[in-house]
């Protein structure tokens, strides 16, 4: 599911120019005031597989109807009001009409040191689902951080869309996310995590790189189109829960649909 809030606040609202983590404390925050079982599932158990903890939400950046950037300052004014800003959840139908109702008409506030900024979301809207087909064109909202251990280095390797192997790289991490949900039923072999699959990937604009910090270390993620081809049910993951790393933490890799 995918919601669109408008989010009223007073005028010349600052916050830090690396404010996605503090939209992820905020969702985070909000999904744990859910009942006990479904926050338990979604907030702080995730889907578990491989040793790695899969939470399958992410969101776009905000969105206010005027802004100012401060670089030199690395500050991210609000200038006016409204704010747009689209979450989006891999969920069941089930809770979707659920979710919707945590965030309505919430109060809340953003804030990390001398930073503070005061919300009300005063309208929710709920996106329509696209129709998921075995090949897309995709245009990232929100950079897509693709990471690899590299042997020999101490520091994780944030790979570029032009690299060789990207493709297979992007998909291995919605299979590892597929696996987490249903590993009984996927048909995908866990083991090799062979894409043995049709698939494909093709880069359809120079990326552009974005660099973002989280608790004091830096990600990587670049923001470019792309055409994927894959089974229509990893579409729909990495559409509704984020393609790439850090979903969940920077709201990374986020795309809508491209004629």
């Amino acid at each position: 599911m995918r919601i669109q809030l408008t989010l009223e606040h007073p005028p010349k609202q600052i916050l830090p120019i690396n404010y996605p983590y503090l939209v992820s404390s905020w969702i985070y925050h909000t999904l744990g005031n859910a009942d006990a079982d479904f926050a338990q599932k979604l907030h702080e158990q995730g889907y578990d597989f491989g040793g790695k903890k899969y939470k399958l939400f992410s969101f776009s950046p905000l969105r206010p109807k005027w802004f100012d950037v401060d670089r030199p300052r690395k500050t991210f004014t609000l200038t006016k009001s409204p704010t747009i800003i689209e979450l989006s959840f891999y969920v069941d139908e089930a809770v979707q009409h659920f979710v919707m109702g945590l965030f309505k008409d919430q109060q809340f506030e953003l804030s990390s040191g001398r930073f503070r900024a005061n919300f009300t979301v005063t309208g929710i809207e709920m996106l329509p689902k696209p129709a998921f087909e075995k090949t897309m064109r995709f245009r990232t909202q929100t950079p897509i951080c693709v990471s690899r251990n590299m042997e020999g280095e101490a520091h994780a390797h944030y790979a570029s869309p032009e690299e060789e192997g990207y493709g297979d790289w992007l998909l291995e991490n919605l299979v590892r996310k597929q696996h987490a949900l249903t590993p009984a039923t996927t048909g995908i072999s866990p083991g090799s995590f062979e894409l043995d699959f049709p698939h494909g990937f093709t880069l359809l604009s120079k990326p552009k790189s974005k660099l973002l910090s989280i608790k004091g270390i830096q990600v990587r993620g670049y923001l470019f189109d792309f055409e994927l081809t894959a089974p229509t049910a990893l579409m729909e993951l990495g559409y509704f829960s984020g393609f790439g790393g850090m979903n969940s933490n920077l709201g990374f890799g986020m795309v809508k649909g491209m004629e």
